[in-house]
């Protein structure tokens, strides 16, 4: 598998080569231009897909042929729009991951208890969740990650174990930043596109086809319309045979410290 450090071992290697050749045969020297733009090519792409696994591990499914799978949740806790969430999990008695922002939980402090009591899962997605959050130093990324655990465990009594990087972003620095605050990276294999599209039936049909045994799967609790798009994906995987775990059990592993 293809990673930062084998991808600088990689252009270390060419620019070896090219340096000999251009050195020992006179080449131009804009050939040094191609392993370069290879390598931030690798760069970049490995850095947004974090199943790619390029700068540090993340889970994105488990491997299984039991028809399990888990639903998780980002940018909350949002009030209204969590709370019809809540409710459409409560009526099949389903148990999610909730992927909370820090900065919001002290402004929801009674839904975050609320969706605790109930037996969700209350995971850590950074404080801010801002726009900037990539370009950070590992010590900012790190504090960022400490202070929505703190937040969570003054609400709930509880530090989380489970980070997922915004935008699904991957960098070197939130590598040591997870690594320092002995968190485990968590991805998705499904993306539910809902914060591009609005209507929750064309939602579904983005999801239902991607759905496979021990799958996660990536929904935005803060969108309007995020509990239709719930009932119409618990429906479906009801009728289709499948049991939705909660991510500890799917991936065995705590979900606190």
């Amino acid at each position: 598998m293809l990673t930062h450090r084998t991808n600088i071992l990689i252009l270390f290697i060419f620019l070896s080569v090219f340096g000999f050749l251009i050195y020992t045969y006179q080449w131009s020297s804009g050939f040094l231009i191609a392993p370069i733009l290879l390598f931030i090519t690798i760069e970049v792409v490995g850095a947004s897909k974090l199943s790619a696994n390029f700068h540090f591990n993340s889970i994105c499914k488990t491997k299984t042929t039991e028809k399990i799978v888990s639903i998780t949740f980002d940018d909350g806790p949002h009030g209204e729009a969590t709370e019809k969430v809540l409710a459409a999990l409560k009526e099949q008695d389903v148990k999610v991951t909730f992927f909370c922002i820090g900065k919001k939980i002290n402004n929801e402090i009674s839904l975050l208890k609320k969706m605790n009591e109930a037996g969700h899962i209350i995971a850590n997605h950074s404080y801010i969740h801002g726009n900037l959050f990539d370009l950070q130093s590992t010590n900012k990324l790190s504090e960022e990650i400490e202070l929505t655990n703190k937040e969570i465990k003054n609400v709930i009594g509880k530090t989380p174990l489970f980070f997922r990087p915004p935008y699904g972003v991957a960098t070197p620095a939130l590598g040591r930043a997870i690594q320092r605050n002995n968190m485990i990276s968590i991805g998705w294999n499904i993306r539910s596109f809902d914060t591009s599209i609005k209507n929750p039936e064309k939602i579904f049909q983005k999801i239902k086809p991607q759905i496979h045994p021990g799958s996660i799967v990536l929904l935005h609790d803060r969108l309007e319309g995020c509990d239709v798009v719930v009932r119409l994906l618990l429906s479906y995987l009801k009728e289709n045979h499948y049991t939705v775990v909660n991510l500890d059990k799917l991936i065995n592993q705590p979900a606190y410290a």
